[in-house]
Order: C-alpha cells, then structure tokens, then sequence
C-alpha cells in the first residue's frame, strides 16, 4: 500500500479488502465478466452472495466512521486485479491499496461476488480534509468507475451558523495549522484548530471561502507560506481589505540571538535561521501588503518548549536560558493576538480537542466577548475574554499561560474583529 503522506502508510487508513462470493461452478465456457455500478454507504450488510450498502449517501461528514465503496461482480472467473484509489479534495492521490488478486481456480467461475473498500474518517487523517473527494475502481488497470462524494466538517465544540450575517468580498484569510513535523515532536489537535478557524473566518467574519488560504502539515512548508504573504496575497488584496492570519504550530527562538521564529512544516531547530520564518518577517511582510487592516492570531509559544507539551524542541539548550528578543510591529495597522508570554508554555485543552488559546479565541469571535450587547466584538473585549478564560483554565491545570496583545491595548484604536451571535 502507498499514499501521498508516505510515512504515514500504517497509521492513515486501516485497510479492509473483503471478498464475498457464491461457490465456484465448473463450466465448459467461461461466461462474460459483468461489473456492476459502484456504490457509495456508511456500511455494509455482508452477505454469502452479493453484500448489501447500508445508507447510501454521497455525502459524509467527519464524524462518520468510514467511507464504503462496493462493487459487484457476476461470472467471474480466471485471475483479475482491482484497485482502488482515494483522492483527496487536493486532487492528490491519498490512499491505493495497489493492485489486489482476485483468483479463481481454472475451469471454475463465481457466478455473483462483492469486492469493497473502506476509508477510515472519524480519528483518521482524512477527517482533516473537507471537501470533495473521488474514489476510482480499476479492473485489470482498466478504470471502471469513479465516484465524487463530499466530507463535510462536523464541529461539535461551537455551533457554527449555516447562514453568514454578510460577506466582506475584499477581505482575505491565511491560516496555518501543523500538527505533524518533518524534525519536531507533535501538536496536538493543530489540524482540527485550522479547519474550525476557517469555518469561523469564512461563515462568522464573512472572508468568502476562495480568500481563504489554508496551509496544513506537509502544505505548511517555509516556501509555500512564504510565497502566499509575499506574492499572492499583495497581487490580490485590495486597500480596504482585512487580513486575518492564524498559525498553530511550534515556534522557537533562536538561540543565538533569541530572535523568535515560526516553525514551517519542514523547520529544522538546527539551521532556524534558513528553515524558520522569523516573526519579524512576518510582520514586514504583512505591512508590505498595504491593506486597511491585518489581524494575527498566534497559537504558538517562544519559550522553548513544544506547543502544547512539555518536551523541550531543541536539544542540549534548557528553555530557562533563553532570552527571547523583542519584536516590534512598526505598522499601526496590524494587531497581534499571542497565545502567551514569551517565556509560557501555549496549553492544549484535552477536554475540548482544542488548543486552549484557540478555543477561548473562537468563543469570542463568536460572540460570547460582547459584554456591552452591541452586537460587535471588539478587539478589547476579545482580548480581554481570551486573557481572562486562559488565565483561569491554565491555572487549573497547573500552568501559566497569558495571553497577550500587540500593540498594548492602550495605544490600540478599537475595532471590531466580528459580529455578535449571541
């Protein structure tokens, strides 16, 4: 078996190739293979002869257990090979289970027989990929049938309206979400905050869905986040637009010099100078942009450690010797959220599959930091909702973790982030 996550093979997807069939009949002439349509459910009936879908649907979402594709077969007979593949909604080729031996005894045929195959959603990768997907059937390498179907993202955390209150068509969204490095231990639950933060830019602060670039693991590299807030998005923004970026993933600091950096996907601890996107830059490039307005949440930390864990990110250097360096915002129109000060550590919340900075932050977009009942969050009251939930989970659990604000909220002239939905 292959994917395109290649380290991944044993982990993505558990394979299931089941072969159902009727006894084999000898016969004088082999009669014609028949293929039946491709099928699409949440299960199977499996039976002696011909197995049955349960709950045909094309359309899924990622609390669904899996996804079953079913093919019928009639007069089979002699040696064939089925394949199936799994496109994500990339158009990459996610999963194929290569070619699989159907052998029949010579001089004997099967005259009904099922063949299917399953992709694993709830608690498996694929969860981590909404959209439009499309399963492929191939017959002797010849293809017999592909099917569309849609993964729809369930968020069980926050409701998510279906309607938005309006679409800002100027207004652009970058969000960054690593869980899983080339060279860096793990973040937990990095994945799920990217595609619920795109859910809240897209249907609660009304950025349309084609502004929003949305980079995840092994798509989070240095030079595609880099190419986007350098290229793209100057080519295509206007000066009334408003850009809202996110990352969750790891940041360190160098420990050189202790200049912070984000961690791409491909990062490396040991060359952070070459393999980093140092947080000054970020901020440059954002000014560079000319737009109104640039919002930032980072759900990151500079103290060394691993986000949201304890396990040091680079070896032989004790995070409690790292000075973390100042960095200052030289535009008055970008506003930076941070998960905590520089020397905390950025806390998961287990209870919610949240990273807890992101968690309280999309409570507040949401509406829940209105506490004058305006019907707008302000960057204040978000701020100040964000701080105040954090400080008293974190020390529940043992910890410190303070949000902060950039530029310091006395010199910050408040805006509104979103609109209240209470």
């Amino acid at each position: 078996m292959r994917n395109s996550f290649g380290t991944y093979v044993f982990s993505i997807i558990i394979l299931s190739i089941l072969f159902a069939c009727s006894s084999t009949k000898y016969v004088e002439k082999k009669p014609p293979l028949t293929v039946g349509n491709l099928s699409l459910s949440k299960d199977i009936d499996v039976r002696k002869t011909l197995s049955l879908p349960i709950e045909l649907t094309g359309t899924f979402n990622t609390q669904d257990q899996k996804v079953v594709a079913l093919l019928n077969l009639s007069n089979l007979s002699g040696n064939h090979y089925i394949r199936w593949d799994w496109h994500n909604p990339d158009g990459n080729l996610y999963l194929t289970t290569d070619n699989f031996l159907l052998e029949i005894p010579e001089g004997q045929y099967m005259k009904e027989a099922s063949t299917w195959h399953s992709l694993n959603i709830h608690g498996d990768k694929a969860s981590d990929y909404p959209g439009q997907w499309e399963v492929k059937v191939y017959v002797d390498d010849k293809l017999i049938e592909s099917r569309p179907f849609k993964l729809n993202v369930i968020t069980q955390i926050d409701q998510i309206p279906k309607a938005r209150y309006k679409t800002y068509p100027d207004d652009w969204g970058i969000i960054i979400g690593i869980q899983e490095y080339s060279n860096l231990p793990d973040v937990d639950y990095a994945r799920k905050d990217a595609i619920v933060v795109k859910e809240y830019f897209n249907k609660i602060i009304g950025i349309p869905e084609n502004n929003i670039i949305l980079l995840i693991d092994t798509y989070a590299t240095k030079s595609k986040i880099e190419s986007y807030l350098k290229d793209y998005l100057p080519r295509n923004v206007q000066k009334n637009s408003t850009v809202y970026v996110y990352f969750a993933g790891h940041g360190i600091p160098d420990k050189e010099n202790g200049e912070p950096y984000l961690m791409p996907h491909d990062g490396d601890t040991r060359f952070i100078s070459r393999t980093g996107y140092k947080l000054q830059s970020l901020y440059e490039d954002l000014e560079n942009i000319n737009v109104q307005q640039s919002y930032v949440f980072l759900d990151a930390c500079f103290s060394g450690f691993a986000s949201r864990t304890a396990e040091f990110l680079a070896k032989k250097v004790r995070p409690a010797l790292i000075h973390v360096k100042d960095v200052n915002l030289q535009a008055d129109n970008i506003i930076v959220f941070s998960a905590a000060k520089s020397d905390q550590l950025s806390n998961a919340h287990p209870e919610t599959e949240h990273g807890l900075f992101t968690y309280y932050l999309l409570r507040a977009i949401r509406g829940e930091a209105d506490t004058n009942s305006d019907n707008w969050v302000s960057v204040k009251e978000a701020h100040d909702y964000v701080r105040n939930h954090v400080e008293t989970v974190s020390r529940r659990i043992g910890t410190e973790q303070t949000p902060t604000i950039m530029p310091s909220m006395g010199t910050i002239k408040d805006s509104f982030i979103s609109r209240s939905l209470r």
